[in-house]
C-alpha cells in the first residue's frame, strides 16, 4: 500500500463470505451502510460498483450515491465519504 492509498474508516465484510465472490458491506456498528463489487458483466467489466444503502434515519438524499470506480479502495472510499456526507446531512 502506498502512503497515499485511502484506508477504510468502517468495517468491511464480505457480502457472501466463503463463496469467492469480490462484494463486501460497509458497516458502522449494526447499521449496514454501503457495498462495493466488482463488476463482471458489463462494459465496464474489471471497474468496481459502489452504493449506498438505505439508511433508515436519511430523509436527504446525497447525488452521487452510486458509480463506478477503478479499485476496490476506491470504491471504498467513495461510499464512506457518501456516507460521512448523509451523515453531517443529518446532524449524526
Amino acid at each position: 500500500m502506498t502512503a497515499t492509498e485511502y484506508r477504510p474508516k468502517y468495517k468491511w465484510r464480505e457480502t457472501w463470505p466463503g463463496e469467492g465472490h469480490q462484494d463486501f458491506a460497509a458497516w458502522d456498528e449494526d447499521l449496514q451502510f454501503g457495498r462495493i463489487l466488482e463488476d463482471r458483466t458489463s462494459p465496464k467489466r474489471g471497474q468496481w460498483i459502489w452504493a449506498i444503502n438505505h439508511i433508515p434515519w436519511q430523509r436527504l438524499t446525497i447525488l452521487p450515491h452510486h458509480g463506478w470506480a477503478p479499485t476496490a479502495r476506491e470504491a471504498s472510499r467513495m461510499v464512506e465519504g457518501t456516507y460521512e456526507k448523509v451523515k453531517q446531512l443529518h446532524c449524526r
